[in-house]
């Protein structure tokens, strides 16, 4: 009964990790084909390839602020954690436990670099398909059980070692046959399938990329360490790590100097936004932070809050390295329906 309760945890925690990147990549605005250069191009002995790349036809964009998610998610996870903190426990012990420095000092460097990991996926997103976020989403297996093993001397059998890799390589070879064998921009296959907008895109987002597998493992042996270890409440670990998250992901907001501007906007100017929502022109009314947010943004939101409990539950039972098979198991298995929202 243990063993089966294990593989549940496990295959929920994985199926919704390999369902964020196709939420993140569903957040881009749909590409709009321009049949008459199309056309034009083909007739002049272009293939549709080429014609998609020179006219960059095969690459959506955000019309939202993709920091706005990573702010909210944190925030409202905050909130959530303080509610339940204090229906839990008395509202004396409640502040004791939330005003914890010691425990605060422990999560605040993790939570604040995952500010960064989250913001450089999304920005990655621009670039690369869902698709490819999760290929190479299953180099962190190794990766993970690398870290686990320099930093926490936690190391795996020979047959481990050698699972883990022939779990990671064939996650990535069922997804690369299933695109088929070009990695050029545009669509790819039957159903459409890209890897990225271009080739230079996906050299730009190569460092993204990797930097967010760094960060996500290293933060995922952290966590197994702390929570494993912490008498804490799961609720309050995750009021002070995200509360880092908030403070990270203001941090980066300065950096890029996004403090107002774009973000806080009343309306769609042309000078601040060179994508704009369908059907909507420049001086339009906006809602501020929120501007461009639609279904897809909200369900990534929920998914990303959802994920935050899902994790560190998880992370209290198991190992950093549990859930990267079963992500792979979901990302086979997705490769092979049709997903409803048509991603």
């Amino acid at each position: 009964m243990r063993e089966a309760e294990q593989v549940f945890r496990v295959l929920l925690v994985a199926g919704m990790s390999a369902l964020l990147p196709n939420l993140k990549g569903g957040s881009l605005s749909r590409p709009h084909f321009d049949a008459l250069a199309c056309h034009d191009a083909a007739a002049s002995g272009a293939s549709c390839q080429v014609c998609e790349t020179k006219f960059k036809l095969c690459k959506g964009h955000y019309v939202y602020e993709p920091f706005t998610v990573v702010l909210f998610e944190a925030i409202l996870t905050v909130l959530l954690g303080v509610l339940a903190t204090f229906l839990a426990v008395s509202t004396r012990r409640g502040v004791q436990l939330l005003l914890d420095w010691r425990s605060v000092g422990l999560i605040l460097p993790v939570g604040a670099i995952y500010a960064v990991g989250d913001l450089m996926d999304l920005a990655a997103a621009r670039s690369v398909s869902g698709t490819t976020l999760l290929v190479a989403a299953q180099l962190r297996l190794p990766l993970c059980a690398l870290l686990r093993w320099v930093l926490l001397r936690r190391g795996q059998s020979a047959l481990q070692w050698l699972l883990l890799l022939v779990i990671s390589l064939l996650c990535v070879g069922h997804v690369v046959h299933d695109l088929g064998d070009t990695v050029v921009a545009g669509e790819v296959g039957a159903e459409g399938s890209w890897i990225a907008a271009s080739a230079d895109e996906l050299l730009r987002s190569l460092p993204l990329i990797l930097g967010k597998c760094i960060i996500s493992c290293g933060g995922a042996v952290h966590a197994e360490y702390f929570l494993q270890h912490s008498a804490m409440p799961l609720w309050v670990t995750q009021v002070h790590f995200k509360f880092a998250t908030i403070l990270g992901a203001l941090a980066v907001a300065a950096w890029q100097g996004r403090r107002g501007g774009r973000i806080f906007a009343s309306t769609w100017d042309g000078h601040l936004f060179s994508h704009l929502p369908p059907s909507t022109l420049p001086g339009d009314p906006r809602v501020p932070f929120f501007g461009g947010w639609d279904g897809n943004t909200w369900i990534l939101a929920a998914c990303l809050i959802l994920n935050n409990f899902l994790v560190a539950e998880q992370m209290r039972k198991l190992t950093s390295v549990s859930k990267r098979p079963g992500r792979g198991f979901w990302t086979a298995l997705g490769r092979t329906w049709p997903t409803p929202l048509g991603w």
